[in-house]
């Protein structure tokens, strides 16, 4: 774990997790920190670091959490930077797997 994270990361962090907070009543922190991280990916930061920073940021907010897993069988659909759009979006699949 690294301690010496820039402040526009710190900022990106208390930023995503006051939106999430204000718009959803909940901050998933999973979610969260892969916004963040994908913002920031000159920054080389593990997703588990990102994570434990928006913990903490949920925290002092006093926030409901949750940890919705990215692998739930949600699909990242882009970087939720530009608008509204929506970051997850279900994974479709055109034929049933079949397990031999």
């Amino acid at each position: 774990m690294r301690y010496d994270y820039s402040m526009r990361l710190r900022d990106d962090v208390n930023s995503a997790v006051e939106k999430a907070f204000k718009t959803a009543g909940i901050v998933n922190i999973t979610v969260t920190a892969e916004q963040v991280r994908v913002m920031n990916l000159a920054e080389n930061v593990a997703l588990e670091d990102v994570e434990y920073l928006v913990l903490q940021a949920a925290q002092m907010l006093g926030a409901a959490i949750e940890f919705d897993t990215l692998g739930s069988g949600l699909v990242l659909s882009g970087n939720g930077v530009e608008g509204d759009e929506p970051v997850i979006s279900p994974l479709i699949l055109s034929q049933p797997a079949s397990i031999q």
